[in-house]
Protein backbone atom coordinates (compact mmCIF):
# COMPACT_ATOMS: atom_id res chain seq x y z
CA UNK A 1 0.00 0.00 0.00
CA UNK A 2 3.28 2.20 1.28
CA UNK A 3 4.32 1.66 -2.71
CA UNK A 4 0.88 2.95 -4.47
CA UNK A 5 1.01 6.06 -2.81
CA UNK A 6 4.96 7.06 -3.19
CA UNK A 7 3.67 6.11 -7.27
CA UNK A 8 0.42 8.01 -6.89
CA UNK A 9 1.01 11.03 -4.95
CA UNK A 10 3.86 12.37 -7.61
CA UNK A 11 1.41 11.55 -10.54
CA UNK A 12 -1.51 13.69 -9.45
CA UNK A 13 0.97 16.67 -8.22
CA UNK A 14 2.01 16.27 -11.72
CA UNK A 15 -1.39 16.66 -13.31
CA UNK A 16 -2.23 19.65 -10.58
CA UNK A 17 0.60 21.67 -12.49
CA UNK A 18 -1.12 21.38 -15.62
CA UNK A 19 -3.97 23.53 -13.86
CA UNK A 20 -2.06 25.43 -11.34
CA UNK A 21 0.42 27.20 -13.36
CA UNK A 22 -1.95 28.68 -16.08
CA UNK A 23 -4.38 29.95 -13.40
CA UNK A 24 -1.91 31.42 -11.47
CA UNK A 25 -0.13 33.09 -14.61
CA UNK A 26 -3.59 34.24 -15.99
CA UNK A 27 -4.14 37.47 -16.85
CA UNK A 28 -7.62 38.46 -18.41
CA UNK A 29 -8.15 41.03 -21.41
CA UNK A 30 -10.33 43.68 -19.41
CA UNK A 31 -12.70 45.53 -22.33
CA UNK A 32 -13.76 48.65 -21.86
CA UNK A 33 -17.48 48.64 -20.33
CA UNK A 34 -19.86 50.91 -21.00
CA UNK A 35 -19.13 52.63 -17.60
CA UNK A 36 -15.89 53.30 -18.50
CA UNK A 37 -17.02 54.94 -21.66
CA UNK A 38 -19.74 57.09 -19.91
CA UNK A 39 -17.02 57.94 -17.75
CA UNK A 40 -14.97 59.79 -20.25
CA UNK A 41 -18.38 61.11 -21.80
CA UNK A 42 -18.94 62.91 -18.54
CA UNK A 43 -15.19 64.01 -18.17
CA UNK A 44 -15.66 65.69 -21.82
CA UNK A 45 -19.40 67.43 -20.52
CA UNK A 46 -17.64 68.34 -17.55
CA UNK A 47 -15.23 70.17 -19.51
CA UNK A 48 -17.59 71.73 -21.96
CA UNK A 49 -19.63 72.71 -19.44
CA UNK A 50 -16.49 74.92 -17.57
CA UNK A 51 -15.23 76.81 -20.55
CA UNK A 52 -18.79 77.85 -21.76
CA UNK A 53 -18.88 79.26 -18.34
CA UNK A 54 -15.80 81.03 -18.84
CA UNK A 55 -16.60 82.05 -21.78
CA UNK A 56 -20.12 83.59 -20.36
CA UNK A 57 -18.03 85.11 -17.21
CA UNK A 58 -15.70 86.62 -20.09
CA UNK A 59 -18.35 88.30 -22.13
CA UNK A 60 -19.60 89.69 -18.83
CA UNK A 61 -23.50 87.53 -19.44
CA UNK A 62 -22.76 86.81 -15.63
CA UNK A 63 -21.43 87.95 -12.52
CA UNK A 64 -17.98 86.84 -10.97
CA UNK A 65 -20.55 85.44 -7.88
CA UNK A 66 -22.74 83.60 -10.53
CA UNK A 67 -19.92 82.18 -12.15
CA UNK A 68 -18.60 81.12 -8.75
CA UNK A 69 -21.38 79.46 -7.49
CA UNK A 70 -22.28 77.88 -10.87
CA UNK A 71 -18.67 76.50 -11.38
CA UNK A 72 -18.88 74.87 -7.61
CA UNK A 73 -22.26 73.11 -8.73
CA UNK A 74 -20.60 71.74 -11.35
CA UNK A 75 -17.57 70.58 -10.10
CA UNK A 76 -19.81 68.33 -7.28
CA UNK A 77 -22.10 67.15 -9.73
CA UNK A 78 -19.10 66.11 -11.56
CA UNK A 79 -17.26 64.27 -9.11
CA UNK A 80 -20.81 62.55 -7.50
CA UNK A 81 -20.94 60.92 -11.00
CA UNK A 82 -16.86 59.82 -10.92
CA UNK A 83 -17.50 58.27 -7.45
CA UNK A 84 -20.38 56.73 -8.31
CA UNK A 85 -18.36 55.14 -11.50
CA UNK A 86 -15.09 54.20 -8.75
CA UNK A 87 -17.63 52.10 -7.19
CA UNK A 88 -18.95 49.81 -9.55
CA UNK A 89 -15.35 49.52 -11.38
CA UNK A 90 -14.71 47.84 -7.27
CA UNK A 91 -17.20 45.83 -6.82
CA UNK A 92 -16.53 44.48 -10.42
CA UNK A 93 -12.63 43.68 -9.28
CA UNK A 94 -13.69 42.48 -6.04
CA UNK A 95 -15.89 39.87 -7.97
CA UNK A 96 -13.16 38.87 -10.09
CA UNK A 97 -10.93 37.47 -7.30
CA UNK A 98 -13.74 34.64 -6.30
CA UNK A 99 -13.81 33.70 -10.07
CA UNK A 100 -10.16 32.99 -9.93
CA UNK A 101 -9.81 30.74 -6.86
CA UNK A 102 -13.05 28.54 -7.80
CA UNK A 103 -10.99 26.25 -9.88
CA UNK A 104 -8.11 26.21 -7.36
CA UNK A 105 -10.58 25.05 -4.94
CA UNK A 106 -11.56 22.35 -7.57
CA UNK A 107 -7.97 21.39 -7.48
CA UNK A 108 -8.07 20.75 -3.66
CA UNK A 109 -11.25 19.63 -3.58
CA UNK A 110 -11.25 16.56 -6.58
CA UNK A 111 -8.19 14.87 -5.23
CA UNK A 112 -10.07 14.33 -1.69
CA UNK A 113 -13.17 13.54 -3.36
CA UNK A 114 -11.80 10.88 -5.76
CA UNK A 115 -9.51 9.39 -3.00
CA UNK A 116 -12.46 9.18 -0.51
CA UNK A 117 -14.59 7.23 -3.29
CA UNK A 118 -12.03 5.41 -4.23
CA UNK A 119 -11.09 4.13 0.09
CA UNK A 120 -15.03 3.65 0.30
CA UNK A 121 -16.39 1.32 -2.55
CA UNK A 122 -13.03 1.32 -4.58
CA UNK A 123 -10.13 -1.07 -4.36
CA UNK A 124 -8.18 0.86 -2.19
CA UNK A 125 -9.12 -2.41 0.39
CA UNK A 126 -7.59 -4.65 -1.77
CA UNK A 127 -4.36 -2.40 -1.23
CA UNK A 128 -3.77 -5.19 2.30
CA UNK A 129 -3.77 -7.54 0.16
CA UNK A 130 0.20 -7.75 -1.11
CA UNK A 131 1.02 -6.98 3.15
CA UNK A 132 -0.92 -9.87 4.36
CA UNK A 133 0.55 -11.88 1.70
CA UNK A 134 4.17 -10.74 2.73
CA UNK A 135 3.36 -11.35 6.36
CA UNK A 136 2.50 -15.37 5.33
CA UNK A 137 5.32 -15.55 3.61
CA UNK A 138 7.50 -14.38 6.49
CA UNK A 139 6.28 -16.32 8.99
CA UNK A 140 8.56 -18.10 11.32
CA UNK A 141 6.67 -19.34 13.77
CA UNK A 142 3.03 -21.80 14.02
CA UNK A 143 1.47 -19.06 15.78
CA UNK A 144 2.71 -16.20 13.03
CA UNK A 145 1.23 -18.27 9.79
CA UNK A 146 -1.74 -19.02 11.60
CA UNK A 147 -2.27 -15.44 12.34
CA UNK A 148 -1.48 -14.56 9.13
CA UNK A 149 -3.86 -16.97 7.72
CA UNK A 150 -6.80 -15.30 9.65
CA UNK A 151 -6.16 -11.82 8.91
CA UNK A 152 -6.07 -13.81 4.84
CA UNK A 153 -9.75 -14.96 5.85
CA UNK A 154 -10.61 -11.71 6.61
CA UNK A 155 -9.44 -9.85 4.38
CA UNK A 156 -11.30 -12.80 1.62
CA UNK A 157 -14.55 -12.77 3.46
CA UNK A 158 -14.88 -8.91 3.04
CA UNK A 159 -13.77 -9.52 -0.65
CA UNK A 160 -16.59 -12.01 -0.51
CA UNK A 161 -19.57 -9.69 1.05
CA UNK A 162 -18.77 -7.15 -1.49
CA UNK A 163 -19.40 -9.54 -4.61
CA UNK A 164 -20.55 -12.70 -4.46
CA UNK A 165 -19.76 -13.66 -7.75
CA UNK A 166 -16.40 -13.73 -8.38
CA UNK A 167 -16.12 -17.33 -7.68
CA UNK A 168 -11.92 -17.56 -7.62
CA UNK A 169 -12.51 -15.48 -4.70
CA UNK A 170 -14.82 -17.29 -3.19
CA UNK A 171 -13.09 -20.70 -3.78
CA UNK A 172 -10.11 -19.53 -1.90
CA UNK A 173 -11.91 -18.22 1.04
CA UNK A 174 -13.65 -21.70 1.69
CA UNK A 175 -10.91 -23.68 0.97
CA UNK A 176 -8.36 -21.43 3.56
CA UNK A 177 -11.62 -21.98 6.25
CA UNK A 178 -11.20 -25.61 5.54
CA UNK A 179 -7.43 -25.57 6.20
CA UNK A 180 -8.31 -23.20 9.36
CA UNK A 181 -10.71 -26.27 10.55
CA UNK A 182 -13.57 -23.80 10.34
CA UNK A 183 -16.17 -25.65 8.51
CA UNK A 184 -18.72 -24.06 9.49
CA UNK A 185 -17.50 -20.86 7.28
CA UNK A 186 -16.84 -22.74 4.56
CA UNK A 187 -19.95 -24.35 3.88
CA UNK A 188 -22.71 -21.38 3.15
CA UNK A 189 -19.73 -20.06 0.82
CA UNK A 190 -19.41 -23.42 -1.20
CA UNK A 191 -23.05 -23.47 -0.86
CA UNK A 192 -23.74 -19.68 -2.10
CA UNK A 193 -21.33 -20.89 -4.96
CA UNK A 194 -22.84 -24.04 -6.34
CA UNK A 195 -26.18 -22.27 -6.08
CA UNK A 196 -25.19 -19.73 -9.23
CA UNK A 197 -22.67 -21.63 -11.16
CA UNK A 198 -23.88 -23.80 -14.41
CA UNK A 199 -23.03 -27.54 -14.78
CA UNK A 200 -19.59 -27.41 -15.41
CA UNK A 201 -16.61 -29.69 -14.20
CA UNK A 202 -15.60 -26.14 -11.95
CA UNK A 203 -18.66 -26.49 -10.12
CA UNK A 204 -18.13 -30.67 -9.43
CA UNK A 205 -14.71 -29.04 -8.16
CA UNK A 206 -17.47 -26.43 -5.70
CA UNK A 207 -18.92 -29.17 -4.75
CA UNK A 208 -16.30 -31.16 -3.79
CA UNK A 209 -15.30 -28.90 -1.65
CA UNK A 210 -18.91 -28.73 -0.10
CA UNK A 211 -18.97 -32.65 0.53
CA UNK A 212 -15.65 -32.29 2.35
CA UNK A 213 -16.88 -29.31 4.68
CA UNK A 214 -20.19 -31.65 5.37
CA UNK A 215 -18.03 -34.17 6.04
CA UNK A 216 -15.40 -33.06 8.14
CA UNK A 217 -18.06 -30.82 10.00
CA UNK A 218 -20.08 -34.37 10.81
CA UNK A 219 -16.71 -35.64 12.16
CA UNK A 220 -15.86 -37.72 9.12
CA UNK A 221 -19.38 -39.22 8.71
CA UNK A 222 -21.36 -39.26 5.54
CA UNK A 223 -24.47 -37.76 6.24
CA UNK A 224 -27.36 -37.45 3.67
CA UNK A 225 -25.69 -34.09 2.89
CA UNK A 226 -22.91 -35.48 2.01
CA UNK A 227 -24.14 -38.01 -0.06
CA UNK A 228 -25.88 -35.87 -1.82
CA UNK A 229 -22.85 -33.74 -2.53
CA UNK A 230 -20.88 -36.20 -3.76
CA UNK A 231 -23.78 -37.70 -5.95
CA UNK A 232 -24.52 -34.19 -7.87
CA UNK A 233 -20.28 -33.43 -8.14
CA UNK A 234 -19.51 -36.87 -9.73
CA UNK A 235 -22.63 -36.75 -12.02
CA UNK A 236 -20.37 -33.92 -13.56
CA UNK A 237 -17.04 -35.53 -13.14
CA UNK A 238 -16.81 -39.02 -12.39
CA UNK A 239 -13.25 -38.09 -10.63
CA UNK A 240 -13.64 -35.39 -9.13
CA UNK A 241 -10.46 -34.83 -6.65
CA UNK A 242 -11.61 -33.77 -3.51
CA UNK A 243 -14.97 -36.47 -3.87
CA UNK A 244 -12.10 -39.61 -4.34
CA UNK A 245 -10.37 -38.50 -0.91
CA UNK A 246 -13.56 -38.17 0.88
CA UNK A 247 -14.10 -41.99 -0.89
CA UNK A 248 -10.48 -43.37 0.14
CA UNK A 249 -10.58 -42.44 3.60
CA UNK A 250 -14.24 -44.11 3.70
CA UNK A 251 -12.83 -46.99 2.44
CA UNK A 252 -9.65 -46.69 4.70
CA UNK A 253 -11.59 -46.61 7.81
CA UNK A 254 -13.77 -49.48 7.03
CA UNK A 255 -10.29 -51.30 6.23
CA UNK A 256 -11.32 -51.62 2.67
CA UNK A 257 -7.86 -50.82 1.66
CA UNK A 258 -8.03 -52.36 -1.96
CA UNK A 259 -10.57 -49.89 -2.76
CA UNK A 260 -8.96 -47.01 -0.86
CA UNK A 261 -5.89 -47.54 -2.91
CA UNK A 262 -8.14 -47.27 -6.27
CA UNK A 263 -9.16 -44.01 -4.93
CA UNK A 264 -6.42 -42.51 -4.77
CA UNK A 265 -4.52 -43.80 -7.88
CA UNK A 266 -7.79 -41.75 -9.29
CA UNK A 267 -6.47 -38.59 -7.75
CA UNK A 268 -3.02 -39.50 -8.43
CA UNK A 269 -3.50 -39.50 -12.48
CA UNK A 270 -5.00 -35.59 -11.86
CA UNK A 271 -1.60 -34.81 -10.61
CA UNK A 272 1.14 -33.36 -11.96
CA UNK A 273 3.67 -36.53 -11.66
CA UNK A 274 6.83 -34.64 -10.54
CA UNK A 275 4.47 -32.45 -8.01
CA UNK A 276 5.27 -32.85 -4.22
CA UNK A 277 1.70 -33.99 -3.74
CA UNK A 278 1.97 -36.65 -6.34
CA UNK A 279 5.19 -37.92 -4.35
CA UNK A 280 3.44 -38.36 -0.89
CA UNK A 281 0.36 -39.68 -2.34
CA UNK A 282 2.86 -42.46 -4.30
CA UNK A 283 4.32 -43.09 -0.97
CA UNK A 284 0.78 -43.55 0.30
CA UNK A 285 -0.12 -45.88 -2.10
CA UNK A 286 3.00 -48.13 -1.65
CA UNK A 287 2.98 -48.45 2.27
CA UNK A 288 -1.24 -49.31 2.04
CA UNK A 289 -0.20 -51.80 -0.95
CA UNK A 290 2.82 -53.66 1.04
CA UNK A 291 0.39 -54.18 3.77
CA UNK A 292 -1.99 -56.05 1.35
CA UNK A 293 -2.04 -59.76 0.98
CA UNK A 294 -2.58 -61.36 -2.38
CA UNK A 295 -5.97 -60.77 -3.89
CA UNK A 296 -7.48 -64.44 -3.92
CA UNK A 297 -9.38 -65.56 -7.06
CA UNK A 298 -12.69 -66.64 -6.38
CA UNK A 299 -14.40 -69.98 -6.67
CA UNK A 300 -15.74 -69.20 -10.02
CA UNK A 301 -12.65 -68.00 -11.09
CA UNK A 302 -10.65 -70.80 -10.93
CA UNK A 303 -13.30 -73.51 -12.22
CA UNK A 304 -14.61 -71.35 -15.39
CA UNK A 305 -11.22 -69.37 -15.74
CA UNK A 306 -13.48 -66.13 -16.36
CA UNK A 307 -12.73 -62.35 -14.97
CA UNK A 308 -15.10 -61.18 -13.10
CA UNK A 309 -18.26 -58.54 -14.07
CA UNK A 310 -17.23 -57.27 -16.85
CA UNK A 311 -18.37 -55.77 -20.42
CA UNK A 312 -16.69 -54.37 -23.53
CA UNK A 313 -17.02 -52.44 -26.23
CA UNK A 314 -15.79 -51.08 -29.17
CA UNK A 315 -16.76 -47.25 -29.96
CA UNK A 316 -16.76 -45.70 -33.30
CA UNK A 317 -17.66 -42.19 -34.48
CA UNK A 318 -20.17 -42.05 -37.45
CA UNK A 319 -18.85 -40.10 -40.89
CA UNK A 320 -22.05 -37.88 -40.42
CA UNK A 321 -20.73 -36.26 -37.19
CA UNK A 322 -17.01 -36.25 -37.52
CA UNK A 323 -16.59 -32.95 -38.72
CA UNK A 324 -18.61 -31.22 -35.43
CA UNK A 325 -15.85 -32.86 -32.89
CA UNK A 326 -13.78 -30.51 -31.64
CA UNK A 327 -10.35 -31.55 -30.25
CA UNK A 328 -11.35 -30.09 -26.68
CA UNK A 329 -14.00 -32.41 -26.07
CA UNK A 330 -13.77 -35.14 -23.68
CA UNK A 331 -15.38 -38.61 -24.23
CA UNK A 332 -17.41 -40.34 -21.35
CA UNK A 333 -17.60 -44.00 -21.89
CA UNK A 334 -20.08 -45.71 -19.17
CA UNK A 335 -22.41 -48.68 -17.99
CA UNK A 336 -25.51 -47.61 -16.30
CA UNK A 337 -28.39 -49.33 -14.03
CA UNK A 338 -31.97 -48.16 -15.48
CA UNK A 339 -33.06 -49.07 -11.43
CA UNK A 340 -29.57 -46.48 -10.17
CA UNK A 341 -29.27 -42.86 -10.71
CA UNK A 342 -25.37 -43.11 -11.04
CA UNK A 343 -22.90 -45.15 -13.41
CA UNK A 344 -21.76 -48.33 -12.57
CA UNK A 345 -18.40 -47.76 -14.05
CA UNK A 346 -17.31 -44.42 -16.38
CA UNK A 347 -14.15 -43.36 -17.41
CA UNK A 348 -13.17 -39.82 -18.58
CA UNK A 349 -11.11 -40.00 -21.16
CA UNK A 350 -8.93 -37.31 -23.94
CA UNK A 351 -10.18 -38.51 -27.40
CA UNK A 352 -8.94 -41.63 -28.41
CA UNK A 353 -7.71 -42.74 -32.04
CA UNK A 354 -11.46 -44.17 -33.09
CA UNK A 355 -12.08 -46.92 -33.43
CA UNK A 356 -10.77 -48.25 -30.20
CA UNK A 357 -11.81 -51.16 -27.53
CA UNK A 358 -12.23 -50.55 -23.96
CA UNK A 359 -13.66 -52.88 -20.76
CA UNK A 360 -15.50 -51.61 -17.79
CA UNK A 361 -15.02 -53.23 -14.54
CA UNK A 362 -15.35 -52.95 -11.04
CA UNK A 363 -12.56 -51.04 -11.15
CA UNK A 364 -14.15 -48.58 -12.78
CA UNK A 365 -17.05 -48.04 -10.12
CA UNK A 366 -17.34 -44.79 -8.75
CA UNK A 367 -18.75 -45.70 -5.44
CA UNK A 368 -18.37 -49.15 -3.58
CA UNK A 369 -22.19 -49.76 -3.28
CA UNK A 370 -22.52 -49.45 -7.02
CA UNK A 371 -20.83 -51.45 -9.02
CA UNK A 372 -21.23 -54.06 -12.00
CA UNK A 373 -21.28 -56.99 -10.45
CA UNK A 374 -23.97 -56.14 -8.15
CA UNK A 375 -26.15 -55.37 -11.11
CA UNK A 376 -28.36 -57.33 -13.48
CA UNK A 377 -29.67 -55.36 -16.40
CA UNK A 378 -27.18 -52.31 -17.15
CA UNK A 379 -27.12 -50.50 -20.89
CA UNK A 380 -23.63 -48.73 -22.09
CA UNK A 381 -23.03 -45.57 -23.73
CA UNK A 382 -19.98 -43.35 -24.63
CA UNK A 383 -20.41 -39.55 -25.01
CA UNK A 384 -18.54 -36.75 -26.64
CA UNK A 385 -18.94 -33.85 -24.20
CA UNK A 386 -18.33 -29.66 -25.36
CA UNK A 387 -18.24 -28.84 -21.64
CA UNK A 388 -16.36 -31.39 -20.31
CA UNK A 389 -18.77 -32.76 -17.94
CA UNK A 390 -20.57 -36.21 -17.60
CA UNK A 391 -24.57 -34.99 -17.30
CA UNK A 392 -25.27 -34.66 -21.27
CA UNK A 393 -25.60 -31.32 -22.60
CA UNK A 394 -27.23 -29.62 -25.81
CA UNK A 395 -24.41 -30.17 -28.37
CA UNK A 396 -22.83 -33.39 -26.96
CA UNK A 397 -22.75 -36.08 -29.48
CA UNK A 398 -23.53 -39.77 -28.12
CA UNK A 399 -24.77 -43.60 -28.60
CA UNK A 400 -25.83 -45.28 -25.89
CA UNK A 401 -26.97 -49.45 -26.19
CA UNK A 402 -30.24 -50.78 -25.53
CA UNK A 403 -30.58 -52.54 -22.08
CA UNK A 404 -29.36 -55.97 -21.57
CA UNK A 405 -28.85 -58.41 -18.89
CA UNK A 406 -24.67 -58.45 -18.14
CA UNK A 407 -24.50 -62.59 -17.32
CA UNK A 408 -25.96 -62.83 -20.82
CA UNK A 409 -23.90 -60.88 -22.68
CA UNK A 410 -20.90 -62.75 -24.41
CA UNK A 411 -20.17 -60.60 -27.24
CA UNK A 412 -18.58 -57.10 -27.42
CA UNK A 413 -21.42 -54.68 -27.85
CA UNK A 414 -20.42 -51.68 -30.85
CA UNK A 415 -21.24 -48.15 -30.13
CA UNK A 416 -21.66 -45.43 -33.48
CA UNK A 417 -21.35 -41.96 -32.18
CA UNK A 418 -23.75 -40.44 -34.02
CA UNK A 419 -26.85 -38.57 -32.08
CA UNK A 420 -26.48 -35.14 -31.19
CA UNK A 421 -27.82 -33.96 -27.82
CA UNK A 422 -31.02 -31.55 -28.49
Amino acid sequence: MTSFWLYSIPLVALALLFIVVPVLRFKPIVKKADSDIRKEKNIEVFKESLAELERDLAEKSISDEEFARLKTELQRSFMRDMEEKESTTRQRAEGAAPKKLVPLLCILFVPLFSISIYTSIGSARDLALPGILASLSTAETAEAQQEALVSLAEFLQQRFDRNDDDIQNGYMLGTLYIELEEFTKAIPIFTAMAEQMEESPDKAAVLGQLAQSLYLEADSEITQEVSAAINEALSMNPNEYAVMSILAIESFVNQDFRQAVFYWRRQLAQLDSNSQQAFSLRDRIARVESLLPPEPESEESEETGEPGAAVSMIVDVDDSVRELIDESMRLFIYARSPEFPMPLAAVNLAQPEFPFEITLTDDNAMVPVAKLSLATQVYVGARLSREGVANAQAGDIQAESATFVLEEQDGIISLTIKDIVQ
